[in-house]
């Protein structure tokens, strides 16, 4: 839990403000995903405790949930009774363009992004066979040399779009 805490913060919390064009979704046990929307969203602060309250609320209503069934928790987050390989099936009919975030990947700075990306990563476990055969064929991209935490990750990810977004690098997307 304290993992998903420390990447809702990071995905969404600005210095005085939230990321609205960002969505995040948490698998949890490829039972359950959390939908985090930052437009959406109220009542996140930057204390793990509390980001915790929100995600555990969320998780005790999706226990209630059949099957392919979803509920909102609180104002931007919601739950839904689905996995892993159902989830990346949602995002590839949107269209949205699947980054996996990998050590061995190219280097973020030097890769092309198809709008809109959707960056994949794990825990501080590796992905499963099954899940790793689901991702077939995705662009892997590295954030740097060094295996970090998810969390860390995530930041890096919103530096390098947000200096792309701003000009102050080419990148090449």
């Amino acid at each position: 839990m304290d993992i998903a805490c420390r990447c809702a913060v990071e995905t969404f919390l600005l210095s005085h403000g939230i990321r609205k064009d960002t969505l995040l979704h948490i698998t949890i046990r490829d039972q359950f995903v959390i939908t985090m929307e930052g437009a959406r969203l109220r009542h996140l602060n930057p204390d793990e405790r509390s980001t915790a309250a929100l995600l555990r609320r969320a998780l005790s209503q999706g226990a209630e949930l059949e099957p392919g069934a979803y509920a909102r928790s609180t104002a931007g987050i919601s739950v839904r009774r689905t996995g892993f390989a159902e989830l990346l099936e949602e995002l590839r009919r949107a269209g949205t363009s699947l980054v996996l975030l990998d050590e061995g990947g190219v280097p973020l700075r030097q890769a092309q992004l198809a709008e809109p990306p959707a960056f994949i990563l794990s825990d501080h476990r590796d992905f499963e066979p099954n899940e790793l055969e689901l991702l077939q064929g995705v662009q892997r991209l590295s954030v740097g040399p060094k295996w970090l935490h998810g969390h860390q990750c995530i930041t890096l990810v919103h530096s390098e779009l947000d200096q792309r977004e701003a000009g102050w690098i080419s990148g090449r997307s």
